[in-house]
């Protein structure tokens, strides 16, 4: 008692100290401000944008002239999106008390009383009409298609463009304008010019109508190039000289540039200055040969002296000199520095990386890492939804550069409405030379399956290694882990071992070459993952499980897109009978990322008795044909076939499924919220007609 008495009135005392010096400084008066009339998150983010603008600036009042700023700044805020004369009021609270109530608009013409002093000031925003592209008319273009060249002033391709979509300011025809003219000189028609020749302006509907006028000129090609070097030549730079027949504009020049640089850097000389000179001859059946000279001055040849590192706090020189891979004496190369650079930057610990020279001139040079380290510890929340596992949520903390090292661990815990994660893991990065990385992950999961409860729990260690000649990364683990099943109501549960514990390699493969991976639109991805689990490992049981998947993903015309994707998965109990194959390790199709006319795990096979039996090889195939409706909105179509056998003898397939249906899809930052509806074609006696998927994240 006597104890928690102390510590009660210690609180007390340093309450007390910290209110008291509160009190005693107390923090300065500054004016407030509101922002009212452009919806919830845009008030709250525009408020915040003028607070930031100001800094310290406002004090406890705001004049005339900084109300007439933060307005015109929230005019400025709304006119991209083609709200031209908005109309803002301006509520005032006076300091000495009183109220003074006026509008400002963007002419200016109502003059507000010039003496106000205030020190809360509320702006209510009148957006007023929305002006909006209605017609874009090109003449003179002929190298592009009409559609190509519109979709640069309506920066949108869908569907159904909105008013939003097709939003109109001045500024905003200008800067597409110049996109069209700067992607016509890359094509070679140096010479372009695009201007807004007439603009049609309906006030009262807000309804636009530009007539673009586009010069192309002809087509610049490259005849001839010659170098001219001030210092030694390199015979890298001969080849050079040999091109021609090439479309030319500014990208090509300081393509060529920067080619010769490369070429010089690597000999050691830092300095290097190239001009590219392009002479136009005249023109003749729509082209402009032109010839090209580069003029090169190389400047001296440099040596690296001392590799020099600052900034490090926490982390070990060490840890930072086995990343650098040049040495005292070696040439100068900044292409050597700048992927010294970036293993620096792999190692995930850094805020930033760069790298100066000291001296700044002269025939040897430090090379001076200076490095800005992260925050060590962070916290991230996680949240999701899914048809299945419903509502999840969990949180994932990180801790870098354990021991100075660049080590890391990580624990993740995630819980579900049908299940419960949890994962901890160590990673040792490069722990054998530059490309190979190490970790230990200790786990645990409890999910609530179709006709089981899955517990694993165990540990693995990995190595992880990249390929560049095939861009794909490559792991292999040994994995001991205890598989246990509960509530069992599969067709096999009088066979079904309970507890097993399972010792195996695994080795994966996985290259993705997709554009985007949370909302692919191009490009491809492929993966292998395999598991061998044997008793001369460590294990109770002998099993094989292979998994293969790819995905492809392109445009079909504007606007539309198609998905396709393949997964096939086939487990084998080699040297050993099914009976020992454990529940965990078969295969459950069905759900929103698998066939989706089933719930989760709805698809799999099916024993005489009408319950689940888990399948040994399975074939899925996903084709989606995507419809932009509006620039977050699309609309999909999907057919997904599915093939599967409960053994081998019946490879790969003895029961065939098929679902078609129809889903939208919003864009997030954090993948597609979608909403499916799958009808089931071809099914089995009982199963379900169709499924409804709602869910985050692209599904294949």
């Amino acid at each position: 008692m006597n104890g928690s008495r102390r510590a009660l009135l210690l609180l007390v005392v340093v309450l007390g100290f910290v209110l008291g010096a509160d009190a005693a400084e107390p923090k300065p008066s500054v004016a407030k401000i509101r922002v009212s009339g452009l919806g919830w998150l845009q008030n709250r983010q525009t408020r915040l944008a003028i607070e930031r603008l100001w800094g310290d600036k406002p004090g406890p009042t705001l004049n005339t002239n900084q109300i007439e700023d933060a307005a015109l700044f929230i005019a400025s805020v709304i006119a991209p999106k083609g709200f031209q004369h908005p109309q803002i009021e301006v509520d005032a609270m006076l300091a000495n008390g009183g109220r003074e109530h006026f509008t400002i608009d963007l002419t200016l013409q109502q003059e507000p009383p010039r003496w106000v002093q205030a020190r809360e000031v509320a702006f209510h925003v009148h957006e007023g009409v929305r002006f909006h592209l209605e017609n874009v008319s090109i003449t003179g273009l002929r190298v592009m298609s009409d559609a190509a060249a519109h979709d640069f002033f309506f920066n949108e391709v869908a569907l159904i463009r909105g008013k939003a979509a097709r939003a109109y300011s001045p500024e905003r025809a200008r800067r597409s304008a110049d996109a069209l003219e700067s992607t016509l000189r890359q094509q070679g028609y140096a010479e372009a010019s695009v201007k807004i020749a007439k603009t049609e302006q309906d006030p009262k509907t807000g309804k636009v109508a530009l007539q673009v006028a586009v010069t192309e000129g002809p087509k610049w090609m490259l005849s001839s190039v010659r170098v001219e070097t001030k210092g030694p030549e390199l015979a890298g730079v001969a080849p050079i000289e040999q091109r021609k027949g090439i479309p030319w504009s500014t990208f090509r020049s300081q393509d060529l540039a920067q080619e010769i640089r490369r070429i010089y850097f690597k000999d050691g000389y830092p300095d290097v200055r190239v001009r590219v000179d392009a002479k136009p001859r005249p023109a003749g059946s729509g082209e402009r040969p032109v010839d090209v000279i580069a003029r090169v001055d190389t400047g001296v040849q440099v040596r690296v002296g001392q590799i020099v590192f600052h900034g490090q706090e926490k982390t070990k020189e060490s840890v930072l000199r086995r990343r650098v891979q040049i040495d005292h004496g070696d040439l100068l190369d900044p292409q050597e520095l700048d992927r010294a650079r970036y293993r620096l930057g792999r190692l995930g610990i850094f805020r930033s990386v760069d790298v100066t020279y000291q001296p700044p001139e002269g025939e040897v040079r430090d090379p001076v890492f200076t490095v800005r380290e992260e925050n060590p510890t962070e916290l991230s929340l996680m949240g999701g939804y899914g048809s299945y596992e419903q509502l999840r949520g969990g949180a994932e903390l990180v801790r870098r550069n354990l021991f100075g090292r660049a080590h890391e661990a990580r624990l993740t815990v995630v819980q579900s409405m049908k299940s419960s994660r949890g994962d901890l893991t160590y990673t040792v990065p490069e722990i054998f030379g530059e490309t190979i990385d190490g970790s230990v992950r200790l786990f645990g999961l409890q999910r609530e399956e179709r006709a089981f409860l899955r517990q694993e729990y165990g540990g693995t260690a990995t190595l992880k290694r990249s390929f560049p000649a095939i861009s794909a990364d490559g792991t292999i683990g040994y994995t001991y882990q205890s598989l246990r099943n509960d509530q069992n109501q599969l067709s096999t549960y009088t066979s079904d071992g309970r507890q097993v514990t399972v010792a195996s390699i695994d080795v994966g493969l996985t290259h993705d070459s997709r554009d985007n991976p949370l909302r692919p639109r191009r490009g491809y991805r492929w993966a292998l993952q395999s598991e061998l689990a044997s008793q001369g490992l460590g294990g109770e049981v002998n099993y094989q499980r292979v998994e293969l998947s790819a995905s492809y993903h392109t445009s079909w015309g504007r606007g539309r897109w198609v998905h396709a994707g393949i997964s096939h998965g086939v487990v084998t109990t080699l040297g050993s009978t099914d009976a020992l194959l454990p529940v965990n390790k078969r295969f459950y199709p069905g759900g929103e990322s698998s066939i989706r006319g089933y719930g989760e795990g709805e698809a799999a096979p099916r024993g005489s008795d009408g319950k689940y039996i888990g399948a040994k090889s399975y074939i899925l195939v996903d084709l989606e044909a995507e419809q932009s409706l509006t620039k977050n909105l699309s609309f999909v179509l999907f057919t997904d076939l599915l093939g599967e056998s409960v053994t081998l003898a019946k490879y790969p397939f003895d029961t065939e499924l098929i679902s078609v249906g129809a889903g939208l899809r919003y864009h997030t930052l954090i993948g597609p919220v979608r909403l499916e509806y799958g009808h089931n074609v071809r099914k089995r006696e009982g199963d379900p007609t169709g499924a409804v998927q709602f869910s985050i994240g692209f599904p294949f």
